[in-house]
């Protein structure tokens, strides 16, 4: 079958879960259980904002997968998946019996099942369970198979990449045409919003953050009625998703002439990222990259332990992003490859920028764009 809003074609999702079979078999594991809202979609497209009811995805090593939803949320199998096979629990239902069921079904009670046990939506409770019921299974943890996958897009997945990067870019052009002293955080918001569901923007994995004075030093601030100030620095960081895939953008706006001390950390910063972004390339290491960033800024603040990118793509609330696959920091050291996305950011002392970027073969290419690097003056 073909879902009404299938994000992707049919061929595309079997090539995902040819791939992941693959991996499985690499690992000798029989049979993969996704819990994770990002996972599921990534296999078979499948979408819900009902995820806080249990869902979970069987994939064998050979055939196609299954699913196990809330019968309520059977619409969204035929709404965005390709799947034609699904079960279904209801209210006052055990959803792990329900799991058992399928997992005999599928024949696999002896097999080698990996469960997501870093996964939010697998509980404790459940994986006891399931371990518990299955003495004759052996069970081993994912260790990242699907998300190891997933870090690499298709040329239609980067179009969903650029196509949230320019939402994003709608989004701050709106926020910078209604940003002036006088103007209360929340309204900012409202244009916000207005201009990048308009723009086809889906629900976002973090709502946006508006940072306005002093709220510069509280982590991933929501906007408040505070009203914006003369001399004050405002922080945007704003959200495009297009098909649950994530773009973001920071850009700092200054209602009035900014302090000599904000301009000179805004010039350090921004030529700090340049530098990077300009030897971001297949085959580079991470931690030089993050070194490019993280070295400069550490001049001017020396308490700079902050990421400077990570890769983005797949978000369901609370993320727009795959921090915990990949990351630019201090510890951690990996290659670079074609195909990747990035939120790439640098701040420090009220000024903050960032772009997303897709690498290609000889670089990367910005997906968000719009308004100035530098420190926008109102």
């Amino acid at each position: 079958m073909t879902g009404r809003l299938q994000a992707f074609p049919t061929r595309e999702f079997e090539a995902r879960i040819a791939n992941i079979q693959a991996a499985m078999k690499k690992r000798s594991i029989d049979l993969l259980l996704l819990h994770s809202p990002e996972n599921i979609y990534y296999s078979c497209g499948f979408q819900t904002s009902g995820y806080f009811a249990y869902q979970v995805l069987f994939v064998p090593t050979t055939g196609q997968p299954t699913m196990l939803v809330r019968y309520l949320e059977r619409g969204n199998i035929h709404e965005y998946s390709y799947l034609g096979e699904y079960e279904t629990w209801k209210e006052g239902d055990d959803v792990v019996e329900r799991t058992l069921d399928v997992v005999r079904k599928l024949r696999c009670e002896s097999a080698t099942i990996a469960l997501e046990t870093t996964s939010w939506f697998l509980t404790t409770a459940v994986a006891d369970r399931l371990r518990s019921s299955l003495g004759q299974a052996k069970f081993i943890d994912t260790q990242q198979l699907v998300e190891k996958l997933r870090v690499v897009k298709s040329a239609q997945e980067i179009e969903c990449v650029r196509r949230a990067g320019a939402i994003v870019a709608t989004e701050m052009k709106a926020a910078s045409e209604v940003l002036r002293e006088g103007v209360a955080e929340n309204q900012v918001a409202g244009a916000v919003f207005n201009a990048g569901v308009l723009a086809g923007c889906e629900y976002t994995g973090l709502p946006h953050h508006i940072m306005s004075g002093h709220r510069y030093d509280v982590c991933h601030a929501n906007w408040t009625p505070k009203v914006i100030a003369k001399g004050e620095l405002v922080l945007l960081e704003l959200y495009g998703c297009f098909e649950r895939y994530h773009a973001t953008q920071m850009r700092t706006f200054s209602i009035g002439k900014p302090a000599h001390e904000a301009a000179d950390a805004a010039k350090l910063v921004i030529e700090a990222q340049d530098r990077a972004l300009s030897e971001l390339r297949p085959g580079v290491s991470s931690k030089f990259v993050d070194a490019l960033v993280r070295g400069p800024i550490r001049t001017i603040r020396p308490d700079y332990y902050n990421r400077s990118g990570y890769s983005t793509g797949i978000g369901f609330p609370p993320k727009t992003a795959e921090w915990e696959t990949l990351d630019f920091n201090e510890q951690s050291d990996w290659a670079v490859e074609e195909g990747m996305a990035f939120h790439m950011l640098a701040l420090a002392r009220g000024f903050g920028i960032s772009e997303t970027v897709v690498i290609t073969k000889h670089g990367c290419e910005r997906v968000t764009s719009g308004v100035p690097r530098e420190i926008v003056v109102v």
